[in-house]
This record gives C-alpha cells, structure tokens and sequence, in this order.
C-alpha cells in the first residue's frame, strides 16, 4: 500500500497528491509516469509525474475527476493509501537528461502546458532551472478558476506567460495564440515542448511547423499494463507503431497521426459512462458515515534484518545453504514459470481483469530455486531477484 502524506485541492475538480512511494521516489525523472490503482479491484489510471522528493521518498501526482476512477481517487485523504502505485514507467525527458545538458543550454526553450498538462510541464522546466538553465512556459487554461501552480512555475521558469480562452486571466486566448504573440514580438525559440489536451497538442504541432520550431509532445492516451504488453496505447509514429508506455510518452509532434490519436481517444466513451453511471449508483447505496475496516496482513515468514548487501553477498550464509541444499546442475535444469495468464478469448471481452493473473506461492518457490543464487544479481536492470 502507498500512502497518501499531503492532498491538496488546486481547482474545481482538480487536486494534489504527495504519495509515499520510496522506490519510485528514488528512480523517476522528469517526463516519466506512473500506473495507479485505488483498490484491488481497481481502474489502471496513468498519471504523469508532477514532482518528486527523493529525501522524503514521495512523488506528487495531479489529479482531475474525468471519470469513475478517478472520482474514487478524489474521494481519499490524507492518511488513506492507493492499492498500486507503479513507476517509473516510460522514459525521461530527453532535456532532462545529464548526457544532453551541454546541448540543451545551447537551445532556447519554451513549454505550452495546457490544463492539466501544467503537471507534467513543471518537474522538467524545475529540473532545467535546477541545471542553470531558464526556459519560458505558456500557460494555458479554459478559466481564470482552473489555473494551479502559477507561484511555483514562476520560480522555476525564465518568464511565464498565462492565458485563458475567456479573458479571465493574462493574455487573451490559446497557447497558440500566444506563442504566436510571442514570435511577432520578436522572440525567438529552437525548441517547443507542449502538453495537454490532443486537440492542443494538434495544434500547437501545427503552428510550430509553420514557424519551424521543433516540437515535443508528451501522448497520454488510454493505457492498461502501462509495460508494452497489452498493445492498447499503440499510436503511429512516422509511419510506424510506437508503444507510449516504453517508447514514450515524449515524441516528435510533426510525426504523429493525430487524426488516428484522436479517433482512438474516443473508443472507450460509453465504457466511461457506463462505469461513471455504476460507481454513482453505488454511492447511493453506501452510508456516508461508513468508513473502511483496516485490514491487518500477516508473512507466513519473519521480515528480515539483513541489508540489501548481505542478501547480495554470495558468502552469505543463506547463500551457502542454498547451494548445499541443490546441486548447481539440479538448479539450471529446472524450467522457467510461466507466468498464467487469461485467456485470450475471455479478455478480449473484459476491461476489469490483469492479464497476468500471478504466481501461485509453489510457482513462486520453484521459480525462487531457480535463480536466487544467481552469481550477479544487478546484472540486468530490472530483474526481480
């Protein structure tokens, strides 16, 4: 379980949350997301990565309610936690990483965050000030009431420029239409990076190819396993199918099928609404006073005390007695697990069920054998031992 230290309530339907994720904490980089779950039985929420405190080991996320999902997000507080909390998926940004920091203090740099998009955009124009670097960010929201996170980004940022579509607040209009402001005024940038709705995306993608400014976008289209193996947010690159989930969620905007996006965006509208209408029906029928029962669970086996190094070390003593236990040859002739997984058929129909359903606790233990005396267990990032 993860959970939540700080909720904080930015807009209407808009809120903040610092979640104890000390794994995640430790590795995420700007650009990056995470797969979030309220409860077991759950909907996959993707969520890009608003900060993160690697000293306190919690990461920030935003959340608006657009959904049931959501809407169960929004219903916990300070002191509850989150079932899943699963990242760092996808990949930094590319300007924020230390291998590019000598080119991208050559570039002049600007961000159009629209809405929501003011999350994500405000980890990496941090990130970059952090590394003496001061990139100026449009912006953009519907409404003065739906803007958050103006005091921060100014801190951060070399200018901010805010615009609304009614005129409540700042310039005027769209991002588009600021940054064409911006260029007729005579300023000048090699690299524009926008995030938001689709529908902006298009078209700050659009103008900046007509004003010849490179342009990053960060998709954050339908996703479920959130690791390339369900497929479900596929979208064509120049011509060739990318997986946000690992090959994103940052690509060059100028080689995006946005009419294809767009369409794809729209598949699960009536799912939503049947789900919203079901999660409305089952809050009527729950009191308001009722409040979750803490369930204690118990390990079959005592937690240890050893450190990461000790478990590491292949003098260990419990190293020693694995080995003694199985001859080196009886351990490589046992045969991988394979991870059970739904049927195709069957989850092809259904939008509530993991594909993989796990490993029992003997598949677990045979798997174990196999591979807990591995020689060097770091030796490929990511593996589970």
């Amino acid at each position: 379980m993860y959970p939540i230290v700080r909720k904080e309530t930015l807009a209407d339907n808009i809120i903040l949350m610092d979640i104890k994720a000390p794994r995640v904490a430790n590795e995420c980089l700007p650009g990056q997301f995470v797969i979030v779950k309220t409860d077991e039985k759950g909907e996959r929420i993707p969520l890009t990565i608003c900060d993160y405190d690697r000293e306190k080991e919690t990461v920030t996320i935003v959340v608006q309610t657009i959904g049931a999902g959501t809407e169960r997000m929004m219903a916990l507080n300070e002191g509850d936690a989150l079932e899943d909390f699963v990242g760092p998926l996808g990949c930094p940004s590319e300007l924020c990483e230390e291998e590019n920091l000598e080119e991208t203090r050559k570039k002049k740099i600007v961000f159009i965050a629209g809405g929501l998009g003011t999350a994500p955009v405000y980890p990496q124009v941090k990130w970059l000030h952090e590394h003496g670097i001061d990139a100026d960010v449009i912006m953009g929201s519907r409404t003065k009431d739906l803007l958050f996170y103006m005091d921060e980004m100014k801190a951060v940022a070399g200018n901010v420029y805010v615009c609304t579509d009614d005129g409540t607040y700042g310039f005027h209009g769209n991002g588009c239409q600021q940054l064409q402001a911006l260029i007729d005024e005579g300023k000048h940038y090699d690299v524009c990076v926008a995030i938001g709705p689709m529908i902006m995306m298009k078209f700050v993608t659009i103008l900046t190819k007509k004003l010849e400014i490179p342009t990053v976008v960060s998709m954050n289209p339908i996703m479920v396993d959130g690791t390339g193996m369900c497929g479900a947010c596929r979208l064509t690159i120049g011509g060739k199918t990318k997986f946000v989930c690992i090959d994103g969620p940052e690509f060059d905007g100028a080689l995006v099928d946005w009419d294809e996006m767009l369409k794809r965006m729209g598949t699960f509208k009536r799912a939503e609404k049947e789900e919203m209408e079901h999660y409305e029906q089952h809050l009527q029928t729950v009191k308001p006073d009722k409040h979750k029962e803490s369930v204690n669970i118990t390990m079959d086996v005592e937690p240890t005390s050893e450190t990461l190094e000790q478990l590491t070390n292949r003098n260990s003593q419990w190293r020693k007695d694995l080995r003694s236990s199985l001859k080196a040859k009886e351990r490589t002739e046992i045969p991988r697990v394979i991870m059970p997984e739904l049927d195709a058929e069957y989850r092809s129909h259904t939008r509530t069920e993991e594909v993989n359903r796990g490993l029992t606790k003997e598949m677990a233990i045979k798997e174990a054998h196999r591979c807990l005396d591995c020689v060097k267990p770091s030796c490929i990032e990511g593996c589970p031992v």
